[in-house]
């Protein structure tokens, strides 16, 4: 037992989630084929989306600490 039970929940919310690089190609595949012409947009929000991904996906993991408290 290295780290305890309330540990693991937070760090499987914190990791498991669409906030790295991978999701900015998948972001830019997907709805890059729906609206070709607006690759270019996608592209640059891109970076942002990121951020903003990475900001929900670490929020959860608070909440779900502060649900097993």
């Amino acid at each position: 037992n290295v780290v305890s039970y309330r540990t693991s929940v937070i760090l499987s919310y914190a990791l498991c989630c669409f906030s790295n690089f991978l999701s900015i190609g998948i972001q830019i595949g997907g709805i890059g084929a729906i609206a070709p012409q607006r690759k270019s947009t996608l592209a640059q929000l891109g970076i942002k989306a990121l951020i903003a991904g990475t900001l929900a996906c670490l929020q959860t993991a608070t909440v779900a600490g502060i649900l097993l408290t």
